[in-house]
């Protein structure tokens, strides 16, 4: 938990409420996120230079490929479980029902975040979130997800491995001053494009890694 003194978030009942503490996917949310950024720190630090940010999200996918080829053929064709409950995998995936989803859900989140430095660099910024989904991020996953129905593992794998080499290069294009301070560019609001940039790789491949983990120990348990 997040402790945020005065902040709006949405309610269950769909109304904005002031609140002094915030789920941190709420708070992603609110400031425009894709994804908590919050790095476990028995696996890495927080990144403070640009260096460290290509590496933690270099890490992160070498992580996710390693956790990938862990896995048998038959755990790679069983459908998610997990994802029937949302406290188990969180509300972002809910939508992912097998491996191929949660990638290709990766893959699109980097393609938004391919079109938000765009969008910056040609000067005319706008929010992470499309304007039609910034109250219901829930529904843009949806139809991530939805939209690669007919690709294939294969072909997922190639579109993330291609993302991911893009968005390493776009971070890398970034000077430290760019990345690490808070509000450079007014899209960002109060955080950082590194946080952005975590948010949609080094964040998300780690938590995808636990969520194959799981998978895993479900699939054993049949």
């Amino acid at each position: 938990m997040t402790v945020c003194h005065g902040l709006n978030l949405r309610a269950l009942d769909g109304k904005m409420r002031l609140t002094g503490i915030a789920d941190t996917e709420q708070l992603s949310v609110k400031i425009n996120l894709p994804y908590q950024t919050n790095i476990d720190k028995n696996t890495m630090a927080n990144p403070t230079t640009k260096q460290d940010l290509l590496t933690a999200i270099a890490d992160g996918y070498a992580k996710l490929n390693e956790q990938i080829d862990k896995m048998s053929a038959e755990e790679i064709a069983a459908p998610f479980s997990f994802t029937a409950d949302p406290k188990k995998c969180g509300a972002r995936w809910q939508n992912d029902r097998c491996l191929r989803d949660l990638l290709t859900h990766l893959y699109e989140w980097q393609v938004l975040m391919e079109i938000f430095v765009k969008n910056i660099r040609e000067g005319h910024p706008k929010d992470y979130l499309p304007d039609e989904y910034r109250k219901n991020y829930h529904e843009m996953d949806r139809m991530l997800v939805e939209k690669h129905q007919n690709t294939t593992l294969e072909e997922a794998k190639e579109l993330l491995a291609q993302s991911h080499q893009n968005m390493l290069d776009l971070a890398g294009s970034f000077s430290e001053e760019e990345l690490f301070t808070k509000g450079y560019f007014k899209c960002t609001y109060t955080t950082t494009m590194a946080a952005y940039f975590l948010s949609v790789t080094a964040s998300p491949y780690l938590q995808a890694v636990k969520l194959l983990k799981m998978h895993q120990k479900n699939c054993k348990r049949k």
